[in-house]
Formats: structure tokens, sequence, C-alpha cells
């Protein structure tokens, strides 16, 4: 004899599936929103493309001992020049100068220029920024230190290309010896460097483009610090 309908049981998948899928869907699509969410906010965010990981000692303009440690919590612009530069350097400082004279109230924004040429002396230093017009400003480091630290410094945790001696048929003046990057790093105030802009591109357009980026992406990490500021962690 058949079974009527009404004594036929339910399987609990016939209820449960639904459920299941009904709550999966929920799921899926709250993270979909977190996702869009992170991508909004995100827009703009410059990548990180290395970190600095080790501290380095260095020699100011000023004659005084520092230490890149003391600049913890601040957003970098890093330069690399040297004070007998017949090149580029001078024009980068340039350019720097203008950025600096748009930012440079900005209490966690902090200017280091590197000098590559381990024979520059701080009285060097000082005569080449003062000549460029740059006052001994205290968020504007001239600095060098030992020549190889210096260099994988720059080059292992800064990203920036190796150095080169400029061959001596190409020399424009017996000080015309080195051939090296004249991009400008942005490091974050977690230490990650976040931008390698090359504003003295030979193409116009395209030095226009670096300039804009380099400003755009100091702004939004300027605003980065100030919604997450470096903590130190506390010693006991």
């Amino acid at each position: 004899m058949n079974e009527s309908p009404a004594n036929t049981k339910l399987s609990p998948w016939t209820i449960w599936v639904p459920i299941i899928i009904a709550t999966l869907g929920i799921v899926v699509f709250y993270n979909y929103l977190i996702y869009r969410s992170r991508i909004d906010n995100d827009v703009g965010r410059p990548a990180i493309l290395g970190r600095l990981e080790k501290d380095l000692e260095l020699t100011e303009r000023n004659g005084k001992t520092v230490h890149m440690s003391d600049l913890k919590g601040k957003v970098l612009v890093i330069s690399w020049v040297f004070t007998r530069c017949p090149r580029g350097c001078a024009a980068v400082i340039a350019k720097l100068m203008k950025l600096h004279q748009e930012f440079g109230n900005e209490p966690n924004l902090q200017f280091v220029s590197f000098t590559l040429d381990a024979d520059d002396t701080p009285e060097m230093m000082k005569k080449f920024a003062s000549s460029l017009g740059i006052k001994d400003d205290d968020n504007w480091w001239f600095v060098n230190g030992e020549k190889e630290a210096v260099r994988k410094f720059m080059t292992s945790q800064v990203q920036f290309r190796p150095v080169q001696d400029m061959p001596e048929a190409d020399r424009l003046s017996p000080d015309d010896k080195y051939i090296h990057d004249l991009r400008v790093a942005v490091i974050d105030h977690l230490g990650h460097v976040r931008g390698l802009e090359d504003i003295l591109n030979t193409d116009p357009e395209f030095a226009k483009f670096w300039d804009e980026k380099l400003r755009k992406d100091l702004r939004y990490l300027l605003n980065e610090q100030k919604k997450n500021p470096y903590k130190p962690l506390e010693t006991k």
C-alpha cells in the first residue's frame, strides 16, 4: 500500500540546504562590501617597493652625528647628490626646494640629501646647500657617512641604482666622476619605500607626470601618517 502524503517524512537537508545557501550568500556579499571598501580607500595608494631595515650613522652639514633611526615616524624625501656634481644634482635640489616650499611646514616630513662622494666634508655640504639658497633647516639634512655603508644603504634599502664611475672620455670636468641615480625616493613613516620618482626625466611630459606623482604620494603618505602615527615599542 502506498504511503499517504501526510505520512511522508521530510529530509533534514530539505530544510537546511536553503538556509546554508542563504547564509553563504550573505557572507560572500559582506566580504565583497569589505573588499570594495578597501579598494575605494586605497585609490592612489603608493605601492610598497622596499623597506629601511637597518640604521645608519651619518654626519650632517652642521658637523653633528645623526642616525636614520632619529627619523622614525616621519615621511622621508631622499635624494642622492654630491657637492661637485656638474650634471643634474643642482637641478634635483632645485626641484626639491619647490617641494620644500609647499610641504616644508609639515612637522612629520623630513628631507634627506645624501652625498655619494666620500670626500664631501660638512663644510662643503653646507656651502653647497647655502649656494642653492637652502637655510640650515631642521627638516632638511645634508649628510655623508662611511662610503661603502652609505652606498649599500642607498642601493639595498632605498632601492636606488648603484653608482658607476664616469668614463674619463665622457667627463665634463675632473669632478665629473660618477654616474648615479637622480630619482627621488619617498619613504613612509613606517620605513617602507613607497616611490622612486624620476623628476628629472628628459621628456617634459614624463617629468611633469613624476612631479605630480611625487606630490600626490606625499599628500597620501602624510595623511596616512596622521591616521596611523608611528608608536615606538615601550621598553620595560
